[in-house]
């Protein structure tokens, strides 16, 4: 079953904190991250700025194709 989930921080560094969780927590193998992204909006910028976080679910998956190859 797949989540959907969007959280909003007052500030850049509450997100990068949030991602620091997510990466601790799916490496404990607690949670699994499909996809993901951080974006942010500067007051003086007409366009946000979209940081999509490949290194977070590669992490996960080349752990996860790392333990499937030792129990086959």
């Amino acid at each position: 079953m797949a989540t959907f989930t969007v959280w909003k921080f007052h500030a850049a560094e509450g997100a990068e904190g949030a991602l620091g969780t997510l990466e601790r927590l799916q490496t404990e193998e607690l949670i699994k991250v499909e996809d993901a992204a951080i974006v942010s909006w500067p007051a003086d910028k007409k366009k946000p700025k979209t940081r999509h976080l490949n290194d977070l679910t590669g992490a996960g998956a080349l752990g996860g194709a790392f333990w499937g190859s030792c129990s086959a």
